[in-house]
């Protein structure tokens, strides 16, 4: 049994958690929330006939976690892939609390389209309702669709992070669908930036990857795959909003529906912790209402 000690910083905090460990939260009014991992489940709830072939696979699976948050038993559910993936991060006890992953399932999915299980039981982002994910406004990474994501528009339906891709393996990452030549652009200022696989280099994708440093030990790492070609010069940094890319294009797999594949890790610490790019997505709608509202 472990015991993590965080303060709300100005960027959320991602963490992994075993059953047992604690994580003592600060909020910025000084306020500790001790929060203790019980219990994480995964189940699967639906398997049959894949919408897009003859082959049968999982098409729906639960995740869940038992906390207990200042001796207050609190459970926090995921049905995956569902449009609930697309709502907001809940509020408790005065913390926006994201459930993301637990290693349950890996006995219900393989992970070979892309890293994205957790190491421990649970991997959480945390953060006091108060504040933002990070201190910026963010920028728009690709056209926002009217309305917001939908879970029909992640490829094929099940592209969402962690969705049963093809019914068997673990989504690393979060499609949206849109035409080749779609702009993306940067949703803060990047530090670094290039890709880290090419066709020119002999790769079968093109994938690109930029780093922002916050802090002297919090960094945060973006990914867009599918880039037809790159706009801003590798390996020099980029302010935000600027286009940087033109995507959706390349190694669409089966040809199903063209799309940006977005991936997002957080290093707090020297250690990468995965996240739902859905928390960024989240985070830029909010900023365009905000701004809409206060016009």
């Amino acid at each position: 049994m472990r015991t993590e000690e965080r303060v709300a910083a100005a960027t959320l905090t991602g963490i992994e958690l075993d059953e047992g460990d604690e994580l003592h939260f600060r909020l910025v009014d000084g306020q500790v929330r001790r929060i203790r991992l019980v219990k994480t489940m995964a189940w699967a709830l639906t398997r049959g006939r894949l919408r897009h072939s003859d082959g049968e696979g999982l098409l729906t699976y639960a995740i869940a976690c038992v906390l207990e948050i200042d001796g207050h038993r609190v459970e926090l559910v995921r049905r995956i892939p569902d449009q609930a993936n697309f709502t907001p991060p809940p509020v408790v006890m005065g913390m926006r609390i994201w459930l993301d992953a637990v290693a349950g399932i890996s006995d219900l999915l393989s992970e070979r389209h892309g890293e994205c299980f957790p190491r421990r039981h649970a991997r959480l982002a945390v953060w006091d309702e108060r504040s933002r994910i990070c201190p910026t406004l963010l920028h728009p990474w690709c056209p926002l669709p009217e309305g917001g994501l939908r879970v029909e528009d992640c490829y094929r339906g099940e592209d969402t992070w962690l969705g049963p891709y093809d019914g068997v393996d673990a989504h690393g990452g979060l499609d949206i669908n849109h035409p080749a030549g779609t702009p993306l652009w940067t949703p803060f200022h990047i530090d670094e930036h290039g890709y880290f696989e090419s066709l020119a280099a002999g790769d079968k994708n093109n994938r690109w990857r930029g780093v922002r440093r916050w802090s002297e030990d919090t960094n945060w790492i973006l990914q867009s795959h599918h880039v037809i070609r790159l706009l801003a010069p590798a390996g020099e940094p980029i302010g935000a909003g600027v286009r940087y890319a033109e995507s959706g294009g390349v190694y669409v797999a089966g040809g199903f529906a063209e799309h940006s594949h977005f991936v997002f890790r957080v290093e707090e610490r020297g250690e990468q912790i995965m996240l739902d790019p859905w928390l960024l997505f989240w985070q830029m709608y909010e900023d365009r209402r905000e701004t809409a509202l206060s016009s």
